[in-house]
């Protein structure tokens, strides 16, 4: 019995993540086209979702939902994406214009094969 509670869960994971990248493309879509409140719509339906079967949203995707009105942001439409640099960490910051809420998170880097 255990097993085939196993696979059932494996089962429904696949299929929330799969739904969750579907919504993901069909709100950029929506946001080219003008359309903010059914990307809205679709925002708030990945995080129903990944409440709802407990399963994290990649990050790939939650990196351009906004925490505050749960749209999809795309850059250049309805987001600003800006670099900063302080030392030598190296930041992006994306600003949504929407409902102006910034999102900070530090861009890591990969290291050369031949540094230290």
């Amino acid at each position: 019995m255990p097993r085939t509670r196993k696979k059932l869960e494996a089962l429904v994971r696949s299929a929330a993540l799969e739904r969750m990248n579907i919504l993901f493309m069909l709100g950029v879509e929506a946001v080219r086209c003008g359309n903010i409140e059914l990307a809205r719509r679709y925002g708030d339906l990945i995080y129903r979702i990944a409440m709802r079967v407990r399963v994290k949203i990649p990050r790939n995707i939650k990196r351009w939902i906004c925490k505050k009105c749960r749209v999809i942001i795309v850059p250049g439409i309805n987001a600003k994406v800006r670099t900063r640099r302080d030392g030598k960490t190296l930041r992006v910051v994306t600003r949504c214009l929407t409902c102006g809420w910034i999102h900070r998170y530090e861009f890591m880097r990969c290291r050369r094969s031949g540094e230290a």
